[in-house]
């Protein structure tokens, strides 16, 4: 299946993914309360952190499955994946332990307010459960992402998505809602990944998994590779879930309500074009196998094109329509969340076109310079989140997330990865930034006609301006495609043949 194929089916998915998230948000709020769905973000943070023990083997399998089922060593992935299994199985059961004992200290953290602290345990040790066999079947996905079965891994997505949807609705009460939503994760995973399964084996006959096939030597490959991955994800997690911890531990629960909003608006714009570099990983290990290095930086090039379009797309409408949005969704006493909003948007700008960088690297196996990178970043951002919280309050948090992010990505990784993929800075220019003002320009005209006269809240208005949004990014962008297929047309006779030649 061609990368485009992939990212359009993964856009299919999230289309269908935030329009649950849109509804299931504000249901859960107005269902269980601030309190109750504050704890409930927050605990999902402190637990997320178990995720490091996947000691990044996820890009693991999804490399080493691109590279090996190009060149048909069904034996050796076999191999490679059980050994990867096997791991994960060692993690599973420390991802129980450590969620167990949070689960004991938790009656020790006095942020819970007036919370039944029993409950809060009995939702930590499902959830902790719920990782763990997540783990265990999430080789799975794996395959079924280095094989470029994308569209099939979405479209299990968004099946598990319309299920939590709908056993949210006949489930969650005010009453024990923290446990109803944990098991209402639980239930999902468990056909999650079943469903991956069974797809995985019927897309790849030759799949074969089983302790028996783990073996030393293709562990300590996997290990080697996996190391500095594992530091990637590490810094990964530092940044997307320590804002979140830091604010429920330093300002409570109950303040991580208005940031979360914030973030989690930001998230439905991230995942769709963070899709682009889930489908270039898969073909850059195969165009790398292939020695084809052109074919690897246009690859590139054009994935980073169209991410920084839509990011760039996505932070005009947000300044502008940031708070109608938050006040139709949400409500007005959340209106302060707008200031995060836009912040956090603004970190995508670079984040998500140098997003295409990171899967391009992983995919050619170059992690170790990367994770590093990443680390530094990391740590900046907890430094300066612990700084400012004491100061802005959330917005400090935001402010700690964007500025280490411009910083290092610009200044650091983006010259490494110039280098490592064989990249062109004119290229960057003209592939990359150029071709993409356009479109914003005239989104920047359109929401600064249109923000005079819209109403403060509303669906339909909502609705319209996004279209007319989209029409003027979208609409300016083909324009200018065809205008560039045109002059590169053979036919074309040049107005000025004596400036042309010269």
């Amino acid at each position: 299946m061609t990368v485009r194929k992939n990212i359009l089916a993964g856009w299919s998915a999230h289309l269908v993914t935030v329009l649950i998230g849109f509804f299931l948000m504000p249901y859960i709020l107005g269902t269980v309360g601030e309190a109750q769905y504050g704890a409930w973000v927050f605990i999902n943070a402190i637990a997320g952190y178990s995720s490091m023990i996947y000691a990044g083997f996820g890009a693991t399998i999804c490399r080493y499955v691109a590279d090996l089922s190009s060149r048909k060593e069904w034996q050796r992935l076999n191999v490679v994946v059980s050994t990867i299994q096997a791991f994960y199985c060692c993690g599973a059961l420390l991802v129980v332990a450590v969620t167990s004992l949070f689960a004991w200290w938790a009656p020790a953290l006095d942020k819970w307010g007036e919370l039944p602290v029993g409950q809060i345990q009995v939702s930590i040790l499902i959830l902790g459960l719920t990782i763990g066999l997540g783990m265990v079947a999430s080789v799975y996905g794996g395959v079924l992402v280095g094989t470029q079965r994308l569209a099939v891994k979405h479209g299990i997505e968004m099946s598990m998505g319309i299920i939590r949807l709908l056993l949210t609705l006949l489930c969650l009460q005010q009453q024990y809602g923290l446990i109803t939503l944990s098991l209402i994760f639980l239930v999902a995973t468990i056909l999650e990944h079943s469903a991956s399964a069974w797809f995985a084996y019927r897309s790849l006959p030759q799949l074969s998994i089983a302790p028996w096939r783990a073996e030393r030597q293709a562990a300590a490959e996997c290990v080697h590779f996996s190391a500095f991955s594992a530091i990637a994800q590490l810094a990964e997690y530092l940044i997307y879930f320590t804002d979140t911890v830091i604010i429920g531990l330093i300002l409570g629960p109950v303040a991580v309500v208005p940031y979360q909003i914030g973030l989690r608006i930001a998230q439905m714009i991230q995942i769709p074009i963070a899709q682009i570099g889930e489908a270039v990983l898969p073909k850059a290990g195969e165009l790398y196998a292939l020695n084809d290095r052109a074919g690897l930086a246009r690859l590139v090039h054009q994935g980073m094109g169209v991410a920084f379009l839509l990011a760039g797309g996505f932070l005009v409408g947000t300044c502008y329509f940031g708070d109608l949005l938050i006040r139709t969704w949400i409500g007005a006493q959340y209106a302060s969340s707008q200031t995060v909003l836009v912040l956090l948007v603004a970190s995508q700008l670079i984040a998500l076109p140098m997003v295409v960088v990171r899967k391009a690297l992983l995919g050619i196996g170059q992690v170790r310079v990367q994770a590093w990178i990443d680390l530094l970043e990391a740590f900046l951002n907890l430094v300066l989140s612990l700084l400012f919280i004491q100061w802005w309050g959330i917005i400090g948090v935001a402010w700690g997330t964007i500025i280490p992010l411009y910083a290092v990505e610009l200044a650091v990784l983006l010259p490494y990865s110039i280098r490592v993929l064989q990249l062109s800075r004119q290229e960057l220019w003209r592939t990359v930034v150029a071709p993409q003002l356009p479109g914003i320009v005239a989104l920047i005209v359109y929401c600064d006609c249109v923000s005079r006269v819209i109403p403060a809240s509303g669906w339909g208005p909502l609705l319209l301006v996004t279209a007319g949004g989209g029409v003027a990014l979208l609409g300016t962008r083909a324009i200018v495609l065809f205008l560039e297929r045109w002059d590169r047309s053979p036919g074309r006779v040049p107005a000025n043949p004596v400036v042309e030649s010269v």
